[in-house]
């Protein structure tokens, strides 16, 4: 029993970790047509949600490391705030989620 139990633990220290970071796409380097390279980075994969996104990455840390970025800094990072700018409007209904509009 002692056994089955010791089994089931490691198991999912093992497979939690990747559960999570499922929705992490890791895109390689490429160049575009125009010539432009394209350096690799990380971005959450596509669905139809907006405010589960990771946004645009300010430095160099946060494009391998997308997990940290926080657009309005208010400590709660892009992928889990479902208002990246502070602006009042949940991000599925911005068109413009990660900036304020300006008129």
């Amino acid at each position: 029993m002692k056994k089955a139990i010791s089994f089931a633990m490691v198991l999912c220290l093992v497979l939690l970790p990747s559960l999570i970071l499922a929705g992490d796409v890791h895109v390689r380097g490429y160049y575009r047509k125009d010539g432009t390279y394209v350096r690799p980075h990380i971005r959450s994969s596509p669905d139809q949600y907006k405010w589960n996104n990771y946004g645009p990455s300010q430095n160099s840390y946060e494009l391998m490391n997308p997990r940290t970025r926080d657009y309005d800094r208010d400590g709660i990072p892009n992928f889990r705030d479902m208002d990246s700018d502070n602006d009042g409007l949940f991000d599925d209904s911005d068109r413009n989620p990660f900036g304020r509009e300006r008129w």
